[in-house]
């Protein structure tokens, strides 16, 4: 092993978000014949200042921080694989079981709505509106935990990394996209959950980390940040969005939600004669797919915003260009006032439609002429 294989990372102590353990255990795994060292620094802002200065190769960071903390000189090429984005319920029930007018405390708005989407029976509160919350996250997470055991509360959400830094270990559900059952609610993960970035300076051979380092990670964090970039900041913590390479044959084995309305006995043939022409076979079961949704859920859960897209991978960039164009002309849907039908037959089908929804009680009368989306939905 030659001394350029030698490569200093310089970690910081966990702080909840599971990056410090995920280098480290990438450290511990010596992949690729790599030298890797790590180096305990006390902070992430001193860590930077060593890398910057060249004491140091890589500061492993979440995608989050990087997000708010943008740096022109240094280079996010390299992004470990992907860990589980999706938040994880602690409690007795899962979501569907938990009983009417429990109450469940959120960490962020839009996990809160999503919750309040699934079960609009439960009481579900901030963790940040909670009177004596400690500010540190691992103190926060156990207090929670406390409150939970005394019956004060009946679950709580956290991050996968914050639910096994707890030292009772209780019992924890996924809140999943559902892709294989659409009976059950789905959460899509909060933007950039799960990504670790091994922030590196531009002169960094990268080159030596390509048979360990995750590229499609590395594609979907870029266009993660991509849209969030393209949000209004009011919506930024109302959003929720996932970016993911998948191959064809595994999208098309989802049976829930999307996956369903294929309805085919053997959709990677239908889809292939679908795509495909005389001189193009179409899609191969093993080609990659970006595949992207994002949504946005009004604030008591009824109203959900949502834009999905799958593409190859040689169109990421308009691809997602096309799906942000959609979805600020949807959300410029939802926010305008309905105007009421004035023409003959067309309106006394409309009236007919909107009594039989308010006989039904599946809207209220002060919504039908009202935007999907209020002021105080996205404010």
């Amino acid at each position: 092993m030659s001394g350029d294989d030698r490569f200093e990372i310089l970690l910081t102590p966990e702080t909840g978000d599971g990056v410090s353990t995920h280098a480290q255990k990438f450290i511990d795994s010596s992949p690729d014949g790599l030298n890797l060292v790590a180096k305990n620094v006390p902070h992430i802002e001193t860590a930077i200042e060593l890398l910057l200065d060249g004491h140091g190769d890589i500061v492993p960071v979440s995608g989050e921080w990087w997000s708010k903390n943008r740096n022109r000189e240094l280079s996010t090429s390299l992004v470990l694989p992907r860990r589980e984005p999706t938040r994880v319920l602690v409690g007795e029930d899962k979501p569907e079981y938990i009983p009417k007018k429990g109450i469940i405390v959120a960490d962020c708005e839009i996990i809160k709505r999503q919750l309040h989407r699934s079960r609009g029976d439960i009481v579900v509160k901030l963790a940040s509106e909670m009177e004596g919350l400690p500010e540190d996250q691992f103190e926060r997470v156990e207090w929670l935990e406390n409150l939970r055991v005394e019956e004060k509360i009946d679950g709580f959400i956290t991050t996968r990394s914050l639910h096994s830094s707890l030292s009772s270990k209780p019992r924890r559900h996924t809140l999943g996209m559902q892709r294989q059952d659409d009976s059950r609610a789905r959460f899509i993960p909060v933007p950039l959950e799960g990504y670790t970035v091994l922030l590196t300076r531009k002169d960094f051979p990268a080159s030596r980390f390509s048979k360990v380092i995750d590229v499609g990670a590395a594609l979907s964090f870029r266009l993660e940040l991509t849209v969030l970039d393209s949000i209004e900041d009011n919506l930024k913590d109302k959003i929720a969005l996932v970016i993911e390479q998948r191959k064809v044959r595994t999208i098309l084995q989802d049976v829930g939600n999307r996956g369903k309305s294929l309805g085919f006995e053997n959709p990677l043939k239908e889809w292939k004669t679908f795509t495909g022409g005389d001189t193009h076979q179409g899609p191969k079961d093993s080609d990659p797919r970006i595949d992207v949704i994002l949504e946005t859920i009004s604030k008591d859960g009824t109203v959900t915003t949502s834009v999905e897209r799958i593409f190859p991978i040689d169109e990421s960039h308009s691809g997602i260009q096309t799906l942000l164009v959609n979805w600020h002309h949807v959300l410029k849907i939802a926010r305008e006032v309905p105007e009421e039908e004035k023409r003959g037959r067309m309106k006394e089908l409309m009236d007919e439609y909107i009594d039989k929804l308010v006989s039904e009680k599946r809207i209220s009368e002060d919504r039908i002429y009202s935007p999907m989306f209020k002021d105080n939905d996205h404010n």
